[in-house]
């Protein structure tokens, strides 16, 4: 009886494949699932998420978000219009993606201190920008450990380059 053998390398290759999605947390994650593409909820006064879902916005509002901080420079049409029409605050911080600023933190660092004591909704496109800066505010001026607020930062994604280093600056900033 003649046996066939399946190369090792490829059958690391296929391996590798079919586990990748599970080694960055893909597996079972349905991005556009929840009230928000990449919704994360990080206690119950602070979640983060990119564009509503469907009925996201009354989901949220349902869980009595009071305001939204969205962080998109063109936010859609209306938005504001239609948080205030569930009750909802609306700010608004256009942060460039390829470009973020101190200032762009200082903004929103300044809109979260105003907004103590309120359920709040950082959104952007895809939960990249704001999952970032709440991390960088949780870090800079709550004074979370940073490998706590990391493991909420990396449940949205890993940063690229240009927000790696935008962490980098803010974290150093003031050191």
């Amino acid at each position: 009886m003649k046996t066939h053998s399946f190369p090792q390398g490829l059958a690391l290759c296929v391996l590798m494949t079919l586990l990748a999605p599970v080694a960055h947390g893909e597996a079972s994650r349905d991005h556009h699932e929840g009230p928000a593409m990449n919704f994360h909820a990080i206690s119950d006064r602070l979640s983060t998420g990119g564009h509503f879902t469907e009925n996201g916005l009354k989901t949220v509002a349902g869980h009595g978000v009071t305001v939204v901080i969205d962080l998109r420079p063109a936010p859609p049409e209306g938005q504001e219009q239609r948080l205030a029409e569930q009750g909802i605050k609306w700010i608004n911080i256009p942060v460039e993606w390829q470009q973020p600023t101190l200032a762009d933190f200082a903004e929103f660092a300044a809109a979260m201190r105003a907004s103590t004591g309120e359920k709040v909704f950082v959104q952007c496109q895809a939960n990249y920008r704001a999952s970032t800066m709440t991390y960088l505010y949780r870090v800079k001026v709550e004074g979370v450990a940073e490998p706590v607020a990391r493991k909420d930062l990396e449940a949205a994604w890993q940063p690229n380059e240009t927000w790696a280093a935008f962490i980098t600056t803010v974290l150093e900033e003031g050191s």
